[in-house]
């Protein structure tokens, strides 16, 4: 595997080429190594898929196979009741979850 950065690099400029979904691949690896921005604009690409009620079931299937992103972002939008009932309960054992398992923004908004 690449270093974080390369591939967050090559995921940047594949979204400038148009090849959203290369560009994808290379954040998704950079952010599950670590990489705090590839999180981040995945996170984003992910919310902004959210558009109706089966999105956020392919949301939580992502986050139940072990992609802390998706469980980032299910815990954002129980937070923000985006499809979803505001659930501060299920937002902070979300964002443990997706602490535990790497996530520097959940780390981050845990304060851990």
């Amino acid at each position: 595997m690449m270093n974080p950065q390369k591939e967050y690099e090559l995921g940047a400029e594949a979204f400038l080429t148009g090849d959203a979904a290369a560009g994808a691949e290379h954040l998704r690896h950079a952010a599950f190594a670590g990489h705090p921005e590839a999180q981040n604009q995945l996170a984003r690409i992910y919310f902004s898929q959210l558009k109706q009620r089966s999105d956020l079931a392919d949301l939580e299937a992502a986050a139940q196979g072990g992609d802390h992103v998706a469980l980032f972002v299910l815990a954002m939008s129980f937070i923000d009741g985006k499809l979803v009932d505001k659930d501060t309960d299920k937002a902070m054992a979300a964002l443990r979850l997706a602490a535990q398992q790497g996530n520097v923004m959940a780390r981050a908004m845990l304060g851990d």
